[in-house]
């Protein structure tokens, strides 16, 4: 933050309504392509069945948790930075987004571990049957381990864009939700990963008998 960006005129000396307009249109289109992420997995997971389906759907409430605590922490700091290098006072700026940055990875990490740890009765309490068990489990524990990085991601945004560069977080967003389309039915159907779907079932079937 402490090199020259020009920016940092949409903060300081720009008209209030084209600084809302040139930082609000990216910010609204990020967080629209982002929505993508779980329209594109829910799309390719439905294809492995009803199941694996409800899978992902108890795990959704949990990740968005998860990712909530990024979204305290960088939509909180993000207000306060705007107001910072509006007026120039970069130091504080540099001190408020490195706290951001790392209390909402550290409290992040913390919740994953707890998430992790009391797994099961969390997911029965999302309304997991036992049919849908097994694969929520395996799903959600993968799912909210990885999800350290969705934190990250969402900090960073949040404070990426409260310097004036909206563009730049939504390109991020946009890089992101195009690689997640085309890896994921690399992954599940190329890859063959989503036979691990498959087999769990035939053996949730045999040991139901």
């Amino acid at each position: 933050m402490d090199k020259p960006n020009s920016k940092m005129e949409l903060l300081g000396s720009v008209p209030i309504p084209k600084a809302l307009l040139a930082l609000g249109l990216p910010t609204m289109v990020g967080m629209l392509i982002n929505a993508l992420y779980n329209l594109v997995d829910a799309y390719f997971v439905g294809g492995l069945g009803t199941d694996a389906m409800g899978a992902i759907t108890v795990a959704y409430p949990l990740g968005q948790v998860i990712v909530g605590l990024g979204l305290l922490f960088g939509n909180g700091a993000a207000a306060y930075l705007s107001r910072l290098l509006g007026k120039g006072d970069k130091k504080t700026a540099n001190q408020v987004a490195s706290t951001a940055l790392y209390s909402g990875v550290l409290i992040g990490a913390i919740a994953i571990l707890f998430s992790v740890i009391f797994l099961n009765p969390i997911l029965r309490q999302l309304g997991a049957l036992d049919s849908v068990m097994p694969y929520a489990i395996s799903y959600t524990r993968i799912y909210i381990t990885f999800s350290i990085f969705n934190v990250f991601n969402v900090t960073m945004n949040n404070i990426v864009s409260s310097e004036g560069a909206a563009k730049t977080a939504m390109c991020a967003l946009m890089a992101g939700a195009i690689l997640n389309v085309v890896l994921d039915p690399i992954f599940i159907y190329s890859l063959g990963l989503g036979r691990c779907y498959f087999l769990q079932r035939d053996y949730v079937a045999i040991y139901q008998k």
